[in-house]
């Protein structure tokens, strides 16, 4: 039992490990890339988050209807196949914190995406995509207490299935208060 547990924090390390690493370069180079634009793009960059992220939220509480382009894969299963289960969770981590690379549900990844794209700022984009990897692998670490046995993670998924109204509700939270800060910004 002691071995599994090791097992499992080692493998959730280098999960973690992989998307931290993706996710930082994914941020800091976007906000190099951003750093190539014209500087009418840049001086108005502001504003053009804002005017996505507005468009995101209302996406997301049903006032509008708007397809969300985004890759239609999901990460390699045949990775636990092909690779020891270490390699295989740092892969898994490196490709999800690469954050576009993958099927993503909520639209407000768009505005993190272009956040440090439009603001010209590699360090903003590392702290903002960093926070949202973050966000995104805390549940993985946080699995053993939901989970009543090892077997049990297809519960697990029902019920944060089930819940997706409350993931939806927090991403609507999130693009508010970034709104109200953008908008105090300006």
């Amino acid at each position: 039992m002691a071995s599994e547990r090791s097992r499992w924090l080692a493998d959730v390390g280098l999960y973690t490990f992989g998307g931290v690493v993706s996710s930082v370069l994914v941020g800091a180079g976007l906000g190099a890339l951003g750093r190539l634009l014209p500087a009418p793009v840049t001086a108005h960059g502001g504003t053009i988050v804002l005017a996505v992220a507005a468009l995101a939220l209302g996406r997301e509480v049903g006032l509008l209807r708007l397809p969300l382009p985004q890759p239609r894969r999901q990460t390699r299963d045949v990775w636990s196949k092909v690779f020891p289960a270490p390699v295989a969770a740092l892969l898994w981590g490196f490709d999800l914190g690469l954050t576009a690379t993958t099927r993503f549900t909520f639209a407000g990844t768009w505005v993190l995406l272009l956040l440090p794209v439009l603001t010209a700022n590699p360090a903003l984009g590392a702290v903002v995509l960093l926070a949202h990897w973050l966000g995104r692998v805390l549940p993985v670490w946080l699995s053993p207490l939901l989970m009543s046995s090892p077997t049990s993670t297809p519960q697990v998924y029902d019920a944060i299935d089930a819940r997706e109204r409350i993931f939806r509700a927090t991403q609507v939270l999130g693009l508010a208060m970034l709104i109200a800060f953008w908008l105090i910004q300006l």
